[in-house]
């Protein structure tokens, strides 16, 4: 009995007998990963191996770190592990990723959570730098006039800007519009393109007796996302240009601000817009606000008028497909008659049209509807290009008068 107890240890000393603790330490090196070491931490916090488990957890963390090549990586990193310990690291290896980044998105991002980082000057003339040629190659003069909202004091200034009014020049001489001319004028006035859009100006009309334009121009601003957003524009470069502390998140806003197209979603910073019209601008401001409100007016009209038509549209086509299929059914029935003699169907042609005649006039009529649907749609949609033809031009019009308050 002595000698199997002195055996039976023995074989503990060697290993052959382990603990769970034994057996969970040996596993975790064995999987050798954060997730299998820090289970061991949890599951036996009192053990020897619990400082060897803790370094080769931290260990563990940091490869994965090492391997991140991208800021948004870098960002996901300090979501999901806000430890300050590497955090540091994370915010290096996000500074060294940024520099193969053509996003935009996460370069603001980097500015957003690394704030502290001495390459923040660095990523931020980096970011100057990607959004001046994306503003460079957008064909729209808005992208540029952004740019320019965003940076009121770039190196890039005085090329933004002749792109800029270049960019306005060809949009108003594509416009061929009045007022798309009287925008270039308004905005660019020591353009060497004035003599020439000078001249496309046609002879003012009449002007109507001038309303409150100051009350005007309130009632339509609260009816106008869109002039709504250019306001928060302004308001925010303002801002901008007075170099408050946290300028990246101003920026930011005032890009997204740009990118979110008609949604109608204000930074909260812009929960109140307030506009006044440049000097001398008055009564032709007061003009083309009537109009626009004409013009908006129309084009929520075929706008209704476009989704009513493409619901007939798609009425008229089911009606089409499903008479086509009686009649050709119904020619196959008779067709079949005819050979095998009468049946079911003996007695259609009696006194009367066959079912596959009638089928086929009917189906002749749901084509007659099916085309005039379709030309109505067309003149709808002719108008509606026409009605934006007018809109687009008196839009830049009317925000080239106005100036945030």
């Amino acid at each position: 009995m002595k000698r199997t107890c002195l055996a039976f240890f023995a074989l503990a000393l060697t290993g052959c007998v382990t603990s769970p603790e034994i057996t969970a330490w040996n596993m975790a090196k064995e999987v050798n990963t954060s997730a299998g070491y820090q289970n061991f931490v949890n599951r036996y916090p009192d053990s020897g191996h619990v400082d060897d488990a803790r370094k080769m957890v931290e260990k563990s963390k940091m490869e994965q770190i090492l391997k991140v090549d991208t800021v948004s990586e870098c960002v996901r990193v300090m979501k999901t592990n806000p430890d300050q310990k590497i955090a540091a690291t994370v915010a290096d290896q996000a500074f060294k990723a940024s520099h193969k980044e053509t996003s935009v998105a996460a370069l603001y991002e980097f500015l957003a959570y690394f704030k502290g980082h001495s390459g923040v000057p660095t990523v931020r003339s980096m970011l100057e730098e990607l959004e001046f040629k994306d503003a460079s190659e957008s064909v729209s003069p808005g992208a540029m006039e952004y740019f320019l909202l965003r940076y009121p004091q770039s190196r890039f200034t005085t090329e933004g800007q002749k792109l800029f009014a270049e960019k306005s020049y060809e949009q108003a001489k594509g416009w061929a519009n009045q007022f798309g001319f009287k925008a270039f004028l308004q905005r660019f006035p020591e353009s060497p393109r004035v003599a020439e859009v000078r001249g496309w100006i046609k002879a003012d009309m009449p002007q109507q007796v001038p309303l409150d334009a100051k009350k005007q121009l309130e009632q339509f601003v609260d009816k106008s996302p869109w002039l709504k957003r250019y306001g928060c524009a302004l308001a925010l470069s303002a801002k901008i240009g007075k170099n408050p502390g946290d300028i990246d998140s101003l920026r930011y806003s005032l890009y997204n601000l740009e990118k979110g197209g008609a949604s109608g979603d204000l930074p909260v910073s812009c929960s109140s817009v307030s506009f006044t019209a440049r000097p001398g601008v008055g009564k032709n401001l007061d003009e083309a606000l009537g109009i626009m409100v004409r013009a908006e007016e129309l084009r929520k009209e075929l706008a209704n008028q476009w989704k009513i038509y493409g619901q007939r549209d798609e009425m008229a086509k089911t009606a089409v497909r499903a008479s086509s299929k009686v009649a050709d059914e119904l020619e196959s029935a008779e067709l079949s008659e005819d050979v095998l003699g009468s049946g079911p169907l003996g007695g259609l042609d009696v006194g009367r049209e066959k079912g596959s005649v009638s089928a086929r006039k009917a189906l002749e009529r749901f084509k007659v509807m099916e085309s005039a649907v379709a030309r109505d749609r067309e003149d709808i949609k002719r108008l509606l290009l026409d009605t934006d033809a007018l809109y687009k031009p008196l839009q830049r019009y009317i925000t080239n008068c106005l100036a945030a308050e």
